[in-house]
C-alpha cells in the first residue's frame, strides 16, 4: 500500500490577522472626527516634529488615539510614543498624523501570540497601522524617518555627498533597498486585496509638491533625492562592515525603517500615492586605519576594492545626535508639510 503524503497548502494571511485589521480599523473609524478618506496621512518616526500639529492649523484640537486603544502594538522604544492624531484643517481637508512607528526589530522573529487574534508576525505588526489606514482610505501618504548619510561618492572624481556643516539635510527618498528584513509581503494576503507583484517607487508628482512646499517656506532650500537602505545592522548603528555594504549598494541614506512600509504600500488598496522623507541627521563615513586619505573623498569604487577591515569609522553615531539634529529642522519641515496640505 502506497504511503499517502500530507498535502501542505500555502495560504494567505491568517483569519486572525484579517480580524485584527478589520476590528482595529473599525475602532479607528469610530474615533475619527471626519467621515470618508483622509486627504493626507503622515508617519513620524525618529524625525520627531512635535510642532507639526501646531503648524497644521486644525479647525479644532485633533483627536488623540493611542495605539493600544485600536489594537496596535506599543513597542519598547520609549523614544517612539505611539499615537494617532486626526482632525480637519482649515479648508476642510482630513488629516491623520501617526506619531511613532513600531519597528520590525522591536518584535521577536516568531511574532507575538495574542489571545484574540492568534500569532501575529513581525512584518504584520510593523505594517498593521497601514493595513488599518487602508480600510479608512488615504489619498496621500508620507513616511518620514531619520537616517545616516553615507558620505562616499560613487566615482573617484566626485566630491563627498555631504559636508558636516550642512547636517541635518532634508531629503526625498527616490529609491531604496531593504538589507535588514524579509519582504513585508511574504506569505501576505495582499494578493487578495491589491496587486501582488507591484513594488512601486514614490510618486513623482507628490515629490514635486513637497519640493514646492519647501520652497514656499524657504526659497533657498534645496531638497536632494537619495537612495535609501534599511541597514543590515538594524537595530544597532552601523559598524564598518555595514557602512561598507550600504555604500556598495549605492546608498546615500541608511536607516532602520521605510522599506517594509513601502513594500506594503506598493500594492495595497485603499492608500493612494506615497513618498518618503529622510532627515540626514549624522554622517556615516569610513577612512583608512592609517588615515592616508586625509580630507580626500573615498569613492565607492575605492571602497569595494578593499575589504571592510581596512577601514575605521570617522564618526560615531548616537541616538542623542539623531534627536538633536532632527530638532534643528523640525519647525521648517513641519511648516512645509502644513504648506503641502494647501498645495495638494
Amino acid at each position: 500500500m502506497a504511503h499517502v503524503m500530507e498535502v501542505i497548502r500555502i495560504e494567505g494571511q491568517s483569519e486572525g490577522y484579517k480580524r485584527w485589521i478589520k476590528e482595529g480599523s473599525s475602532a479607528l473609524r469610530e474615533r475619527l472626527p471626519f467621515k470618508g478618506p483622509a486627504h493626507l496621512a503622515i508617519t513620524i518616526g525618529s524625525a520627531g516634529m512635535d510642532s507639526l500639529v501646531d503648524a497644521m492649523d486644525f479647525e479644532k484640537p485633533p483627536v488623540e488615539i493611542p495605539f493600544e486603544e485600536i489594537g496596535l502594538p506599543v513597542g519598547e522604544n520609549q523614544n517612539h510614543p505611539k499615537m494617532i492624531l486626526a482632525g480637519v484643517i482649515k479648508g476642510g481637508k482630513n488629516i491623520i498624523v501617526v506619531k511613532g512607528r513600531t519597528h520590525e526589530y522591536e518584535i521577536r522573529p516568531t511574532g507575538i501570540s495574542t489571545e484574540t487574534w492568534g500569532v501575529l508576525g513581525p512584518a504584520e505588526l510593523t505594517t498593521g497601522y497601514l493595513g488599518m489606514l487602508s480600510q479608512i482610505g488615504v489619498e496621500n501618504m508620507i513616511l518620514t524617518n531619520a537616517a545616516g548619510g553615507i558620505n562616499h561618492p560613487l566615482n573617484d572624481d566626485e566630491p563627498k555627498p555631504y559636508l558636516i556643516e550642512d547636517i541635518p539635510v532634508i531629503s526625498l527618498i527616490e529609491s531604496d533597498v531593504d538589507l535588514a528584513f524579509q519582504n513585508a509581503n511574504l506569505g501576505h494576503y495582499k494578493g487578495e486585496v491589491g496587486d501582488f507583484f507591484s513594488l512601486k517607487n514614490p510618486d513623482e508628482e507628490l515629490m514635486q509638491i513637497f519640493r514646492q512646499s519647501m520652497l514656499d517656506i524657504d526659497e533657498n532650500m534645496e531638497i536632494p533625492t537619495v537612495h535609501y537602505a534599511t541597514s543590515l545592522s538594524t537595530p544597532e548603528f552601523e559598524d564598518e562592515t555595514a557602512i561598507w555594504m550600504a555604500a556598495k549598494f549605492g546608498t546615500q541614506a541608511v536607516g532602520m525603517s521605510y522599506s517594509p512600509e513601502k513594500q506594503f504600500l506598493s500594492g495595497v488598496k485603499g492608500i493612494g500615492r506615497f513618498i518618503g522623507i529622510s532627515i540626514i541627521t549624522n554622517l556615516q563615513e569610513l577612512g583608512y586605519k592609517d588615515g592616508r586619505e586625509g580630507d580626500k573623498a573615498i569613492s565607492v569604487q575605492e571602497l569595494v576594492s578593499q575589504r571592510p577591515g581596512k577601514f575605521k569609522k570617522k564618526f560615531v553615531a548616537s541616538d542623542a545626535e539623531v534627536r538633536e539634529n532632527s530638532k534643528k529642522v523640525e519647525k521648517k519641515l513641519s511648516m512645509a508639510l502644513a504648506q503641502l496640505t494647501r498645495n495638494l
